[in-house]
């Protein structure tokens, strides 16, 4: 099925109001651009002052226009907009670009016209992308309406909320190669959202790899829904600014958009499988290799160089990124051992110094025996290749030049990647050119090469995982007595819910919480404790109190009846001197869990992402080192299990000096159920179950803290 968005995206005509051919105008530099790139279908230039422009007849209004306008580009003053939208909706026009800027992201009149723009569009059903962006190129239809000249075809889709990294990423192209199939500026992001623009390229045949960069992320929840099923069949490379609170400062001053909290945006793109980046030039390096290279089958590095210096550095630079570097079987040693130097070793990475210098044919036959070997994934040739002619002798360059095209045949032959890192990288030489051109990438920086490298055979990796696991429940079928609770709560006005109703909450979802009664004398309190035996905890019960450690509301082990009577009454005293004693409920008694690993859970809703869940260990781990992992809900047995996976602390779950397992299978179902009960209550705004506790067979959540929004 077309998705909608493709007659936008490939138009048969497209109507520019604000055509200009005043040089450096905005109207002139995507006119001249459209003209220029051979659009393949029709253009009409609106400009009430000029009867032609660019060759082409030019129209006063678009209303004038003697055909369909598929698609409007407007580029006028703010004062204009609105006018300029309804007769892009009369002229039938099914998608609207708005290069303007000035308007939502200026201020709260700016957000005024946009919601009138909006409004308009939607009830025409009309695409609105931007405003305040830079445009859009099409390969497929040869239009480019970004004002930038000579942007190459090829396999790469950038949408971008930012024009000036569309500038950035095209000039990255012309210097290292690479081409375009879409490239989409979204701006202000008021119409097309984010997870559309997503769910349209992951479709497109002509696009092999999309590149983002984000300021601001609007249903994140949704994103990450349509994110995680592309995927499954093409990368997504992310850059999402924001990170500091000096660059969330930026970000909204600069789209009008709400960088969220940064912990969550990690979160919800590795859940996702997007792969995260930090610059521009990292973007582009890592979506190119994606679009470049063919794809690996796991993560075992074979490194060749001409010296044993870069060769160690790129050994490591591996290891720091998670690729494996293995010795080579005695059978691929033997057949490179001719080619090196007597005495070199042939075991990984690979010392081809001596012999590839002056004979840089070399190179190809130790690559060649490598991409023989079903025990490597893809190839890292560092050090100086493509340089030999300046540090031999002139003449080498034509061999540099004949290996270059050997390499490029044992690459299409053998369907392996292969990256080159020479400190020669940035010359203008013919080795360069024959390696760009057949989708090899030169790098001059050995830790960028094998960043690159790693992202395409983690992703491939990971990717032979994902794949094929379904989307995640949402069904969120609240369970009536949770609904009771919580609207017993609202109609008292209150922002929590009491630790009693919370028990009641979470065994409504089937949650292993420990059970409790609420005691409002010291006498109900050793009457319960006996019932439910010895030894118990009591806690005090109060809407005003909501940590209740802090003010001594929390006595633990109590062994007697003598304990538990006077614990009771010296709770109920310290909860006087911070609250009134018509807001004391009482003292709630609950058994003492037994023995096990402390592990914390949580739930916050976020307002781009919604139900996100938190898990931790408890202690030093979550106190102190801040060790926990998030998944946006809804969550698969698989999110969990990476989940619990994730976090530094996770060996202390499986059993250490001498320590039996914990129930790692319980903490999963806990988790799962948490989640659940999340997407049910949205009116729920944050869940802490600190601690649970783990033990060798189950769990049990000692203590909850139900938040209300």
């Amino acid at each position: 099925m077309t998705h909608p968005l493709n007659e936008v995206l490939n138009p048969k005509s497209v109507a520019i109001i604000g055509a200009s051919e005043v040089p450096g105008k905005a109207g002139e530099r995507r006119t001249r651009s459209l003209v220029e790139s051979r659009f393949t279908g029709k253009i009409y230039p609106v400009n009430p002052k000029r009867d032609q422009l660019f060759g082409l007849k030019a129209y006063p209004n678009i209303a004038d226009i003697d055909g369909d306008a598929d698609l409007v580009m407007i580029v006028v003053p703010a004062r204009f907009i609105l006018d300029a939208v309804a007769g892009s909706i009369l002229k039938g026009a099914k998608g609207i670009v708005i290069i303007t800027a000035g308007l939502g992201e200026s201020g709260a009149e700016g957000k005024v016209i946009e919601a009138e723009i909006l409004r308009m569009a939607r009830e025409a059903g009309v695409y609105v992308i931007g405003p305040n962006c830079s445009g859009m190129f099409s390969a497929g239809v040869s239009m480019n309406i970004l004002g930038i000249p000579g942007i190459a075809k090829g396999h790469m889709a950038v949408l971008a909320q930012s024009g000036n990294i569309i500038d950035s990423l095209t000039h990255y192209a012309k210097v290292k190669g690479g081409g375009f199939s879409r490239i989409i500026s979204a701006g202000n992001a008021i119409g097309v959202a984010l997870h559309e623009y997503v769910a349209y390229l992951g479709q497109d045949p002509d696009t092999k790899v999309i590149a983002m960069y984000l300021e601001g992320i609007r249903e994140g929840n949704e994103f990450v829904r349509v994110a995680r099923e592309v995927t499954k069949v093409k990368p997504i490379v992310a850059l999402k600014v924001g990170r500091t609170g000096a660059g969330a400062r930026a970000a909204a001053s600069h789209t009008g958009s709400m960088a969220g909290d940064d912990v969550l945006v990690d979160a919800a793109f590795r859940q996702a499988g997007i792969v995260r980046v930090s610059n521009p030039d990292e973007l582009f390096d890592i979506a190119n290799a994606f679009q470049s290279c063919p794809a690996p089958r796991g993560r075992r590095l074979a490194i060749l160089s001409e010296g044993g210096g870069d060769n160690s550095v790129a050994a490591d630079n591996a290891e720091r990124y998670g690729l494996d570097v293995p010795v080579f079987s005695q059978t691929t040693q033997d057949n490179i051992r001719p080619f090196l130097l007597k005495g070199m070793p042939a075991s990984n990475p690979i010392d081809y110094g001596g012999t590839a210098e002056e004979n840089p044919h070399m190179i190809t036959e130790c690559c060649k025996v490598c991409m023989q070997d079903d025990a490597v994934d893809g190839l890292y040739i560092t050090g100086f290749f493509g340089g030999f002619r300046d540090i031999i002798a002139p003449h080498v360059a034509e061999l540099e030049e004949e290996t270059a095209r050997e390499l490029s045949e044992l690459v299409r032959r053998y369907n392996k990647p292969l990256m080159i890192n020479t400190s020669f990288a940035a010359a203008d030489y013919p080795t360069f050119e024959i390696l760009k051109k057949n989708a090899i990438p030169v790098f001059d920086g050995s830790e960028r090469a094998v960043h690159c490298m790693s992202a395409l055979m983690q992703y491939h990796e990971a990717n032979e995982r994902r794949k094929n696991r379904p989307l995640p429940s949402s069904e969120s079928t609240p369970q009536p007595d949770a609904i009771k609770i919580l609207k017993s709560a609202r109609e008292q006005g209150r922002a929590s819910l009491l630790e009693p109703e919370g028990i009641r909450l979470l065994k409504a979802y089937g949650l292993p919480v420990l059970p409790g009664e609420l005691a409002t004398t010291g006498a109900d309190a050793v009457r319960i404790a006996s019932r439910i035996g010895f030894p118990v905890v009591l806690k005090i019960v109060s809407r005003d109190i909501l940590h209740k450690s802090d003010v001594g509301g929390v006595k633990v082990n109590l062994t007697n009846d003598d304990a538990v009577r006077t614990a009771f009454e010296d709770i109920i005293a310290k909860a006087r001197l911070v609250t009134d004693p018509d807001r004391i409920d009482g003292v709630l008694v609950a058994p003492m869990a037994t023995k096990g690993r402390e592990c914390i859970l949580g739930m916050t809703t976020d307002p781009i992402f919604g139900p996100v869940l938190m898990f931790g260990i408890g202690g030093i781990f979550v106190e102190v080192l801040k060790d926990v992992s998030f998944r946006v809900a809804p969550l698969t047995s698989d999110d969990i299990d990476e989940m619990i996976r994730e976090i530094k602390g996770y060996r202390v779950l499986t059993g250490v000096r001498g320590e039996a397992p914990r129930d790692i299978e319980a903490i999963a179902e806990t988790i799962q159920k948490l989640a659940h009960l999340s997407l049910c209550h949205p009116e729920i705004k944050e869940i802490d179950l600190n601690p649970v506790i783990a033990h060798e067979e189950g769990v049990s959540i000692v203590d909850c803290r139900v938040i209300l929004n």
